[in-house]
């Protein structure tokens, strides 16, 4: 009996073992279903009707290969999507417009990559979340893991119907300069400037004034991927570490910026990851914020 029970223990704990490689933390996310690992994703090509992989790069990158069946959406498209410029509403006839051209349905799997650290993939995932499509996930590691993997690329451009997508926006998952301007001195809410230090500290100064607004701190975009080449998002346990030290926790209110909304998105989606649910993007940034001599400034 003891040596049947010896055996059992041994084997559950293998079982409990990454087999593929993956990192153990990694399936803790409580959102885990938001990041798609390359093995997986090469088991489901060929495999699912309801597949649509999106490139996020520029479209002369995305012509010098790309994923077989991936349909070229740069993420700079979104500029026009501008939430804080625009006002509201939303133009969502021209989002519809934009997603349905790339094949998307309402039941559509959608996996968005890029090779620039995940930050283009997160923003074309924030802006299908804000318009409510809610099976998306971005490719872990992006091409670059893909290609170190040995994985083939191709260069033919797949031609796919228009999607039956309806966008519907989401104004909670957006801050303005007036919603944040009101919200300064909350303290459950926490603002997170995702640029980097030397911007952060205004000794790089790339827009009318240096600097960063009132009481942001600085989770610079890129402290959420592992070291190296390797451009997947941390384990969970140094994810949440990350976030820890500036005091956020799930329960509160969080808004995300960086100069104009790619390096900010990033940090949104490290955070929907984790499950934080109130987690809102700045789109505008520091490109705005900075151009209004009205708004305060900090060093």
């Amino acid at each position: 009996m003891r040596h049947l029970l010896a055996l059992w223990i041994l084997w559950a704990g293998c079982a409990l073992l990454p087999t593929n490689g993956i990192a153990s933390g990694r399936a803790g996310y409580p959102n885990g279903q938001f990041l798609i690992e390359t093995q997986k994703l090469a088991v489901r090509l060929g495999n699912d009707p309801e597949l649509r992989i999106l490139d996020a790069r520029d479209p002369e990158i995305y012509r010098e290969g790309h994923l077989a069946g991936a349909v070229n959406l740069p993420a700079a498209t979104t500029d026009y999507l501008d939430a804080n410029r625009q006002g509201f509403p939303i133009p969502t006839a021209w989002a519809q417009q934009l997603f349905r051209a790339t094949g998307i349905n309402a039941s559509s799997h959608v996996v968005v990559y890029d090779e620039q650290g995940n930050a283009l993939a997160a923003r074309i995932f924030y802006f299908l979340e804000f318009f409510g499509h809610s099976h998306v996930q971005i490719l872990n590691g992006g091409l670059k893991k893909w290609r170190r993997e040995g994985r083939p690329i191709t260069v033919d451009a797949p031609r796919v119907p228009d999607g039956d997508f309806i966008p519907v926006p989401n104004p909670t998952l957006v801050a303005t300069s007036d919603w944040i301007l009101k919200h300064l001195k909350n303290p459950q809410v926490v603002i997170i400037d995702a640029r980097s230090p030397a911007e952060y500290r205004a000794e790089r100064v790339i827009s009318p004034r240096g600097g960063h607004i009132p009481g942001a701190v600085n989770i610079p975009w890129d402290r959420v991927l592992g070291p190296g080449n390797d451009q997947t998002f941390l384990p969970v346990g140094s994810l949440r570490q990350v976030f820890a030290e500036s005091h956020l926790t799930p329960a509160r209110q969080v808004v995300v910026y960086c100069q104009s909304g790619t390096r900010g998105a990033e940090i949104y989606f490290a955070l929907r990851l984790l499950g934080y649910r109130q987690v809102r993007l700045y789109d505008g940034g520091w490109e705005d914020w900075s151009a209004d001599t009205k708004l305060p400034v900090e060093k």
